[in-house]
């Protein structure tokens, strides 16, 4: 094991020697009791020059656990409090060794980001991530989420740290309750709420208050991400009645009810996928019939102007203002930029894909009522 200096006692040892008086005349006991101070002076200058070389290993090292050590950026000692090694860095953080993870991370927003804000990235330098207050209105992806800065970080390229596990401090929690899980804020950016988002809004649970105060209120950041879920509601709000027989038809969509990674295409019969993944589809049709006679209508699903084998449907509709449903449904893999229509044909001209307005009993009827919801990433 080298030898480790731990004190400044132990260094006060290798101060200068008293060197015995010497005497006039050559003295052998002169000479010996000479020659064994400087050894031993000399000895202990070899031992402190083996501690000093580099590559010598120690067994470990002793931490005072009583003496708290005044801060400094780059200083390693025992934290009381959290019964942990602490390491103090740039800007007075104080990382307590295995309770708490750091990113680091840059601002190039051109203002302070905040102590207690929530980030996430939006690009990347050589040794940091470049980071924005996050946002929670449904126009991020949630994977984008880092975690919560752990000091005011200036702007212009500045770089410093953001937690995301453990504590963050003097942060204002006045408007929650002790034990609230705090959520990713869908209404301002870098901020918290208490109140769980619905969609279209992301849900990023972020931290728990550990202590409530204006100023000197504690979170526990551990932000739970998932990967976001993409999904639309479409409908046909105007009756559409096929000019041919037998012949294919792509229904146009004319209002989105809700999307998220979904939206309407060119032409509107489209309905165009942003993300990839599995995805259920499924439409319900509404048709009328204007005559008595028997008639068949078919109905089926088309991915990027392809019928997808097996989707048809078909029913049979007799009776002059007789109504039938039918609904189709596939799991569809998609990527970004593809779409799917739904399609439908007649073997009769007095089948109509009605849409009804809404009574004073019931809301209305859209002729087509497309639903779309991710099932696997």
């Amino acid at each position: 094991m080298a030898l480790i200096i731990t004190s400044e006692e132990e260094l006060n040892q290798l101060a200068p020697p008293a060197l015995p008086l010497a005497t006039e005349q050559y003295s052998r006991q002169y000479q010996d009791q000479l020659n064994n101070v400087l050894r031993l002076y000399f000895n202990r200058i070899t031992a402190l020059q083996q501690q000093l070389s580099w590559g010598q290993s120690v067994d470990y090292i002793d931490f005072s656990l009583t003496t708290a050590a005044p801060h400094k950026t780059g200083r390693v000692d025992w934290d009381q409090d959290d019964a942990t090694l602490e390491i103090d860095m740039d800007y007075g953080v104080v990382q307590q060794v295995g309770q708490e993870t750091f990113v680091r991370v840059q601002n190039e927003t051109g203002v302070t980001i905040p102590n207690g804000t929530v980030v996430g990235s939006v690009d990347a330098s050589d040794d940091a991530l470049i980071v924005t207050p996050y946002i929670a209105d449904g126009s991020r992806d949630t994977l984008s989420v880092l975690g919560v800065v752990t000091h005011d970080l200036p702007d212009a390229g500045t770089k410093g740290y953001c937690t995301t596990l453990g504590f963050v401090r003097e942060v204002d929690t006045s408007a929650f309750s002790l034990g609230d899980v705090i959520y990713a804020s869908p209404s301002t950016a870098g901020a918290f709420t208490n109140v769980k988002p619905t969609a279209p809004a992301n849900v990023v649970p972020i931290a728990q208050v550990i202590k409530v105060g204006s100023t000197d209120g504690i979170i526990f950041v551990r932000p739970i991400i998932e990967q976001q879920e993409y999904y639309g509601t479409f409908v046909q709000t105007i009756s559409y009645t096929p000019a041919v027989i037998n012949t294919a038809y792509a229904i146009p969509f004319d209002t989105t009810s809700i999307a998220t990674g979904f939206s309407i295409g060119t032409p509107t019969s489209r309905i165009v996928s942003a993300n990839s993944g599995i995805y259920s589809v499924s439409a319900t049709l509404q048709y009328i019939s204007s005559n008595a006679a028997n008639k068949t209508v078919y109905s089926w699903i088309r991915k990027n102007g392809t019928d997808i084998a097996d989707s048809c449907r078909l029913i049979g509709i007799t009776g002059n203002g007789s109504y039938r449903s039918v609904v189709v449904h596939e799991s569809v893999s998609l990527d970004p930029g593809e779409y799917v229509e739904i399609m439908f044909a007649v073997t009769d001209l007095s089948v109509t894909l009605v849409a009804v307005a809404p009574t004073a009993f019931a809301p209305s009827a859209p002729g087509t009522n497309l639903v779309i919801e991710q099932a696997q990433q």
